[in-house]
């Protein structure tokens, strides 16, 4: 069951279904509330199932926990100030503020722009990072299918998870329908003299680097400085250029993806100037 923020205006009811929308009806949510809030059991069930109120400290805590974007993190602030708003013109600004916010909320797949490929300053984004590539690939496994499924099989944080993930949606790298993720209809493309194909070779050889010390028995890195006739260069570059495509080729045709598998090759003179 999908939970969205904008059909609620009462984040009490929101946080709960939340809950109840994990496996075994998130037995065993209230208590890594308690945690993520620092305070007692007894206090989130006084929260959450009684008139207690979240502070706006432990809201803005809460957003963060539950993996909220900016502006659904504006949203639900806005209604933990309007369940504690002390008298009926206050709590009346913060209804109006709600109403405003559930539009934009529910607007934001229309503003989505019809592309083919990223404006440059969506690349720059895109390429800033390694986890964007990794999350996008993530959302187009077979076994990948919320947000929630990312996190577990990245292990990154739900909060950049969210926010990795609204990007790809707005830029149309993913798709989202009835929370359930994809991969979608745009296309990434670097042209060999952008300025950001160093940041794209630099990300992935600085995890690789990160990886060197616990590689698995099915990963390998290889490193060869060696001497060679310059006649001999280009016949190597071939063979390199020729195991590419017929990777390509493999990944192109291969059924039942479940991982992710980073390839970097660097073939290069350590000496030209």
């Amino acid at each position: 069951m999908e939970v969205r923020l904008y059909q609620y205006e009462n984040y009490k009811d929101y946080v709960n279904d939340w809950i109840s929308s994990h496996p075994k009806s998130g037995r065993g949510k209230y208590l890594e509330l308690s945690k993520v809030l620092s305070v007692h059991t007894t206090l989130i069930s006084q929260i959450f199932k009684g008139d207690r109120e979240l502070s706006l400290e432990q809201a803005y805590t809460l957003c963060d926990y539950l993996g909220l974007n900016s502006l659904e993190i504006e949203y639900f602030l806005n209604l933990v100030q309007k369940k504690r708003a002390g008298n009926h013109k206050l709590k009346r600004y913060f209804e109006d503020k709600t109403l405003k916010l559930q539009n934009e909320l529910q607007d934001m797949k229309s503003r989505i722009k019809e592309r083919k490929e990223l404006e440059d300053n969506d690349k720059a984004i895109f390429y800033s990072n390694w986890f964007y590539s990794a999350i996008r690939i993530a959302c187009s496994l077979d076994s990948i299918k919320t947000r929630e499924d990312v996190v577990e099989h990245t292990g990154l944080p739900l909060s950049l998870v969210t926010r990795v993930v609204e990007f790809l949606i707005s830029v149309q790298l993913v798709t989202e329908e009835e929370g359930i993720l994809a991969g979608g209809p745009a296309i990434t493309h670097l042209d060999r003299k952008s300025p950001l194909v160093a940041r794209h070779h630099a990300n992935w050889r600085i995890k690789a680097m990160d990886r060197h010390p616990i590689l698995s028995e099915d990963e390998f890195c290889f490193s060869a400085p060696l001497s060679i006739s310059q006649n001999d260069v280009s016949q190597v570059r071939e063979i390199l250029t020729g195991a590419i495509e017929q990777i390509s080729e493999i990944v192109k045709n291969s059924q039942d993806v479940d991982d992710i598998y980073c390839v970097n090759i660097d073939w290069f003179n350590p000496l030209k100037g």
